[in-house]
């Protein structure tokens, strides 16, 4: 048998400073006589420190589990636990690594090889094993997890999945191959495509257990000895034959499901049930990959190959072309990207955001109070309950608006307990401290209020008129804008360094960002209470001097301004799509003004041609369909809808003359080069790295770009500008 020590050496050996997942071995009795189990415990020793898995951390479990092995075939052990130390299983592959290794020449395809090593070593044990799922485990720890015989997790486990195609990678230790296997092609296809390529989600335990990822789920929660007591006492009764596992849809996990001559013979007899199966789930794959990413992504690409490949594969097979698109992937532009995206971006900088103010001590904020009542209002209010516990107060002009507020939000509050989000006390408890009032009385006792008005200056500044006469003196007012000036709400206020901007993004629920916008006279109380909000809501700041759309609007709006001259100039909106696709954008041109709505594109780009100049340009085509009140189509034929008269019209009435796909792309990286360095020379933010943190978690920016700006650097629209 080869060494692993000395197999893997040229990956190991460049790794020095790796923080190692060692495993502790413990042996006990299985309940009932049923033999000796050996737990096997994945550990690290350093605290908020997740348990990854490096190069030798990966040699580290090997030889372990190669001594499990003789345990096992001695008789001594029979059957192996796999567990990780609460609050997590194994965190997957350790990303910080990967970029020390390019730089370094190693070997790169090692590490596709050795994470199989791995799960190959697990698979070959000669007893029984299963995983305690006991807390986080994402892409090659799950992989890990997938690779006993059975698993097991607990209520309260979290971030359970596959995200390797947000990061540049594909689940390439087994996953790809054993997921569709275990739960069916259309569910797997969820876990490996649609959950990273949809903000990164990922799943509970529960979830988990309904698509059959873990086979039980303990009654107590995670982190309690008693869970791991009852996981023990489920695994001792499978071994025993006492506890039956129900696979009823599970497929062969070792040969191949069918081989492609008979493929062609079924499309002539039409598809048995797997194969349709598997059609549907690459059909609804290969849409989510070009809706989200234009088609771009490298590593989702090559994740569509391996999955549309592996059921006319062996295990053996797929385990080859999983290595081989690894170690692509891994020597190629868009990982290091991803990576960036992650580690500096998401990690670091939304962790630690700059301009919060130093040694300030932020408000307490135990009520809050929500002016408006309607959509984004509602969204605002579930949002504090639901984190913060609080009492909110919501308000209207009228009755009949505060009560659709008020329906709303127990609604929201009545599907959380659906999915098992709430318990009904809970969500009784939380509808208690909502109430509703109609004009801005009762806010009297609030700590913060924060408007969420129709987007008109007048209106808001009498909202802030009216809230200084009644609120505390130590109450923070805040604005939920996403275009106008903070500055211009505040004037003629006794109290201006209240005010602060705390721009949510909508759905409020899902998307992570939260613009900070500081005033010149804002205090660093008021700003230091906002962020503070921010991290109490589950949120990720990103800081911002006022400016007209502040950051995510600013650069969307010179999208739009692109997009509308592009229109103007004939081009189809085909072309468009052709000249946007590298980079990445999670929909097409029409399909974002077709989201926020015409309206509201041609309001931000009122707003900021009104304050930064008519570099940003009010397409007049966009501007008359926003006043005869029709919508593009997007994505269905290119023309725009009248609701009572049906198409009325087509872009591209003069595509000859259009500029080509590449032109249009390269004046939109121009623009969005020349925004962005303005924005930094006005100080809107302080690093270019708070703008791809804003467009990623804001804006939806594809993380194998790295963010807007690296992109901007690899193509040179920079240093064009710097040599203009």
């Amino acid at each position: 048998m080869t060494d692993p020590a000395a197999q893997y050496a040229p990956l190991t050996d460049l790794c020095p400073q790796e923080t190692v997942t060692h495993v502790r071995r413990e042996v006990v009795d299985l309940p009932s006589g049923g033999g000796r189990l050996e737990i096997l415990t994945l550990h690290n020793d350093v605290e908020r420190r997740p348990e990854t898995l490096g190069p030798r951390s990966l040699l580290a479990l090997l030889k372990a589990l190669e001594q499990t092995r003789r345990d096992a075939e001695a008789g001594e052990v029979s059957a192996v636990l796999l567990e990780g130390t609460d609050p997590v299983f194994a965190a997957g592959a350790d990303l910080s690594l990967v970029a020390g290794l390019r730089e370094a020449g190693a070997p790169l395809e090692l590490l596709g090889e050795m994470g199989h090593a791995v799960v190959e070593a697990v698979r070959a044990l000669p007893v029984p094993t299963c995983a305690r799922v006991n807390g986080t485990a994402l892409g090659g720890g799950l992989e890990l997890a997938l690779a006993a015989d059975y698993r097991i997790s607990h209520p309260g486990v979290t971030g359970l999945g596959l995200p390797e195609v947000r990061l540049g990678l594909v689940p390439g230790w087994g996953g790809i191959f054993a997921l569709p296997r275990l739960i069916g092609p259309e569910l797997a296809a969820g876990v490996i495509f649609e959950d990273p390529l949809t903000g990164g989600r990922t799943l509970t335990a529960e979830r988990a257990a309904e698509l059959g990822v873990v086979d039980a789920l303990t009654e107590s929660a995670a982190g309690s000895d008693a869970a791991r007591r009852e996981a023990i006492g489920w695994f001792a009764g499978v071994v025993a034959g006492q506890t039956a596992v129900d696979r009823a849809g599970a497929l062969d996990p070792d040969a191949p499901l069918w081989s492609l001559e008979a493929t062609g013979a079924a499309e002539a007899a039409g598809l048995g049930e797997t194969e349709a199966a598997w059609d549907r789930a690459l059909e609804r794959a290969h849409r989510l990959f070009e809706r989200k990413t234009s088609g771009a992504s490298e590593a989702c690409a090559a994740a569509l190959r391996l999955f549309a490949d592996s059921p006319t594969q062996d295990r053996a097979a797929s385990r080859r072309a999983q290595v081989e698109a690894l170690g692509r992937l891994v020597a190629g532009e868009q990982l290091p990207a991803a990576i960036y995206a992650m580690l500096e971006l998401v990690q670091r900088r939304g962790r630690h955001p700059s301009m919060v103010p130093p040694e300030t001590r932020p408000a307490h904020v135990g009520r809050v109070g929500v002016v408006g009542a309607g959509l984004m209002a509602a969204q605002l209010a579930v949002l504090f309950l639901t984190r913060l516990r609080v009492p909110v107060m919501i308000s209207d002009v009228d009755r009949e608006r505060v009560e659709r507020g008020l329906e709303h939000i127990r609604g929201e509050l009545a599907q959380r307990v659906e999915r098992g989000r709430l318990s009904p006390r809970e969500s009784e408890q939380l509808g208690e401290l909502v109430t509703g009032r109609v004009g801005t009385s009762g806010f009297e006792d609030c700590d913060l209020v924060i408007e969420a008005v129709f987007e008109e200056i007048g209106v808001k500044q009498r909202v802030f008129a009216e809230l200084e006469r009644v609120v505390r003196p130590d109450c923070i007012l805040a604005t939920n804008t996403s275009s106008l000036l903070v500055t211009e709400m505040a004037e003629g206020l006794r109290h201006p360094e209240r005010v602060v901007g705390i721009h949510f993004f909508n759905p409020v629920a899902a998307m992570p960002l939260v613009e900070i916008v500081r005033t010149g006279t804002t205090s660093d109380r008021a700003l230091a209470t906002a962020f503070e909000l921010a991290r109490r809501l589950g949120k990720t700041p990103v800081g911002a001097r006022d400016s007209s759309g502040f950051v995510v609007n600013r650069v969307l709006g010179a999208v739009l301004s692109e997009q509308g001259r592009a229109i103007d100039a004939g081009a189809p909106p085909e072309r468009i799509d052709e000249a946007y696709a590298p980079l990445g954008l999670p929909m097409g041109p029409l399909a974002l003004i077709d989201l926020v709505g015409l309206p509201i594109a041609v309001h931000l780009l009122e707003s900021l041609r009104t304050h930064h100049g008519d570099r940003f340009h009010l397409s007049p085509v966009l501007s008359r369909l926003e006043e005869e009140g029709v919508r593009p189509l997007a994505g269905r034929g290119g023309g725009w809808s009248d609701p009572a008269a049906g198409v009325v019209g087509e872009f591209g009435l003069e595509e000859e003359d259009a500029p080509s796909a590449a032109t249009l792309r390269r004046h939109l990286e121009d623009a969005l080069a020349s925004e962005i360095s303005r924005m930094l020379e006005e100080g809107v933010v302080p690093d270019r790295q708070d703008i791809d943190l804003a467009m990623i978690l804001g804006a939806g920016w594809p993380f194998f770009n790295g963010g807007i700006t690296p992109y901007l650097d690899r193509v040179g629209a920079f240093e064009r500008r710097r040599s203009r």
